[in-house]
């Protein structure tokens, strides 16, 4: 049982997503992720590591890149990176430097959501007089006298796209105004994590940024008091949720994000800023989601059910379709693959759920159409035999925005039903594609291999660490962190000992490109208690550019290091990894089952099981005097200054500088208080913690709260 299953409840609604873009160096090379310390010459995109791509700065004019040398230079570095690029080729504009949105607040939320269907537990759909049609659905941040309420998107890697997590306090179900009637509220939320990217959601040539990708996320609350169903509301859909989410482990949302675009155009934002209107530019789309059971034993935020994960190319053609055409003909056809598809199977109703929600593109950024590729339909491949036929799915775009992407297949009254029922546990699902005039041709399958989830997605730890931060003669010891991982195979922990490879990749650092390749890890960031070193395993290249030269910035092949773990048997699949910091900076672990070919991971790792783990700097001021720390200038120079730059919005709230925005050191003392509050670890998984970035060292934690300290003093 999990949200796959009914009863559930499907809604759509806009998708707000506002997080900062200074770090995230796509246009220009500002910080290093690993020292977090800010370039001392800020470039723009090299064509050379681009593909091709060639910016231009057009304002401040003719200033290709910047020269940073501290403080001093901090107001100059704010103006360059709200400057303004064009793309030579096609003349722009592209961007600023600080990209799409330098004023952002990492707020996202499900805005304006409506009900479009609520299914019960035998698979029918609720009249539209049940009042959970009246509803709208919520994502909700921690609750707080703050300005900053919202969930909060932040990347755990800001160099990378597949490291993206949500932090949020609950979810609410509310009724129509004005009574705002709570049907559900449901606290506190886990933390939800961007899986199975797929940059081939919309196939639209005309899109930009983010509209042709997608993201979903899952959230669950586990039952507790805080869990809370109104059973009172006069709805039938609300007293059946909660009778199942009793049977279950408790509530469960999965949500998408897709055909995202901000609304402000570079060059406006631009005119902004010269203005002084320092505002953001959120990225705004479509969501579609689903509230459904948690089920007993399932991961809080993996998705659940079996995995549809293996690939083929689908040629397709723009041109005659519902999808409109491009000017330029090469850009209307090309090859797709369907995006990731979750299954899971009801015996007892003899029905499969499929999650389709990011299986197949649209074709239009305007109608959002779904391409007409031909007749889809589901299918069980047999260990021995021939596939069989179990319906075909609908892949309509009124369909797929009523029921969030969900399609249940009952094989009850399917001719085979035994045959079917005998090959479920041992065969694979795939969905068939039947082009007009074909033969069935599979084109999405079940993998055979094995499942690897975890909780741990996103870590964070110090590379060195104190327990005495006031002790300048205490050795520091290296950080540790821990993750579990989660071994299944289709859908049941392995219980027999089970051997993992794990492999360490980086997003690229050295390069200044918007699709940030995976490259090797030539040293690693951390090492594995108890694991076993493997030799290293040489990939071709996907980005490999035959066009330009062969080097370190366009290799052929990459070698990755590995490693190898054992989950025991009699562990119910788990097994925890303890990580010991080797030096600072973020890098990826990719799971991979031994027993399977192993395959160069694609761009967006939408068919990878993985964890980005973040080290952050051992930053050490123990013996600089109070006198020096209690120095505006030096307190502003060593902690301020890099948030200033980085994520300015905060200057709009507490008058740090820099120099041209609002500085008035008097008041930012006033806030000393409610700064060491919102920095206590003890609050970092609510939204109201800060940095929102999560990236404050406990040295540099060490450093503000002598500062605190001291404004009381």
């Amino acid at each position: 049982m999990s949200y796959l299953s009914v009863p559930q409840i499907n809604f759509k609604g806009t998708a707000y997503c506002n997080p900062s873009t200074g770090d995230n160096n796509d246009f220009a090379n500002i910080f290093d992720v690993d020292t977090l310390a800010f370039a001392p010459t800020m470039t723009v995109i090299d064509p050379t590591n681009n593909g091709g791509l060639q910016a231009q700065v057009v304002d401040p004019p003719g200033e290709q890149s910047f020269t940073y040398t501290g403080v001093d230079s901090a107001s100059g570095c704010r103006e360059w990176l709200m400057g303004l690029m064009t793309n030579v080729a096609d003349g722009g504009p592209d961007g600023q430097q600080a990209h799409w949105n330098y004023y952002g607040d990492h707020a996202t939320r499900l805005d304006k959501t409506a009900v479009t269907t609520a299914v019960s537990p035998s698979g029918r759909v609720y009249p539209t007089t049940d009042p959970i049609y009246q509803a709208s659905v919520s994502l909700i941040g921690t609750p707080s006298f703050l300005q900053f309420q919202d969930p909060v998107i932040v990347d755990n890697d800001p160099y990378a796209l597949i490291t993206s997590q949500i932090f949020s306090y609950g979810i609410k179900v509310v009724g129509p105004s004005p009574e705002n009637t709570p049907l559900i509220t449901a606290n506190p939320t886990s933390r939800a994590y961007a899986y199975y990217i797929n940059v081939q959601k919309n196939l639209d040539p005309t899109t930009t940024g983010f509209q042709m990708v997608s993201a979903i996320f899952v959230v669950s609350v586990p039952k507790s008091p805080n869990l809370v169903i109104n059973t009172s509301a006069g709805s039938q859909a609300l007293v059946d949720l909660a009778a199942a989410v009793e049977k279950g482990a408790g509530l469960q949302m999965r949500f998408i994000f897709y055909n995202a675009l901000y609304d402000i155009l570079p060059d406006d934002l631009h005119a902004k800023f010269k203005q002084g209107l320092w505002i953001a530019n959120p990225y705004m789309g479509t969501t579609l989601g689903t509230i459904g059971v948690l089920g007993q034993g399932e991961l809080l935020s993996a998705p659940p059910g079996r995995k549809l994960n293996l690939q083929t190319p689908i040629p397709y053609n723009l041109v005659g379709t519902q999808c409109g055409t491009s000017t330029d003909p090469k850009q209307n056809s090309g090859n797709v693959l369907l995006g990731i598809t979750l299954a899971e199977v009801d015996t007892s109703a003899q029905t499969i759920y499929l999650d389709c929600i990011s299986t197949f593109p649209e074709c239009s950024k305007k109608t959002q159409s779904k391409y007409p590729f031909g007749q889809m339909a589901l299918y069980l491949q047999p260990p021995n035999g021939s596939a069989i036929f179990l319906a075909n799915i609908p892949n309509d775009t009124t369909t797929y925005e009523n029921t969030a992407g969900l399609v249940a297949i009952s094989y009850a009254n399917n001719p085979q039903v035994q045959e079917i029922e005998a090959a479920l546990d041992t065969g694979s699902l795939a969905i068939y594609l039947t082009p007009v005039g074909g033969t069935p041709q599979p084109v999405l399958v079940e993998s055979s291999g094995l499942d690897i989830q975890t909780e741990d997605r996103a870590i964070y730890f110090d590379y060195k660490t104190v327990t005495n931060w006031f002790d300048p003669n205490e050795q520091p010891v290296a950080g540790t962190g821990t993750v579990t991982i989660n071994a299944f195979q289709k859908t049941v922990p392995v219980q027999q000992a089970t051997p993992v490879i794990l492999e360490y990749w980086m997003c690229a650092k050295d390069q200044v490109n918007p699709s940030k390749p995976q490259i090797p890890v030539p040293q690693k960031y951390f090492t594995v208690s108890g694991a076993i070193p493997l030799p290293p395993l040489e990939y071709q290249n996907p980005q490999y550019n035959p066009n330009l030269p062969p080097g370190p910035n366009n290799p052929k092949t990459c070698w990755v290091l590995r490693d190898q773990v054992t989950i025991p048997a009699n562990s119910n699949g788990q097994l925890m990894l303890t990580l010991t910091a080797a030096r600072p900076g973020t890098s990826l672990i990719r799971f991979v089952d031994p027993a399977m070919p192993q395959t160069q991971p694609n761009f967006c790792w939408d068919d990878t099981d993985y964890c980005c783990i973040r080290i952050l700097p051992f930053d050490d001021y123990r013996s600089v005097p109070d006198s020096t720390v209690n120095n505006w200038p030096y307190m502003y120079a060593n902690f301020f200054n890099y948030f200033a730059l980085l994520y300015p919005v905060m200057s709009k709230v507490i008058p740090w500088g820099p120099l041209d925005a609002p500085q008035n050191p008097v008041q930012v003392a006033d806030f000393a208080a409610q700064i060491k509050m919102l920095t206590d670890p003890s609050i970092w998984n609510q939204t109201n913690y800060m940095p929102v970035t999560r990236d404050l060292s406990g040295g540099k934690r060490a450093l503000l709260w002598r500062w605190c300290a001291l404004q009381r003093a």
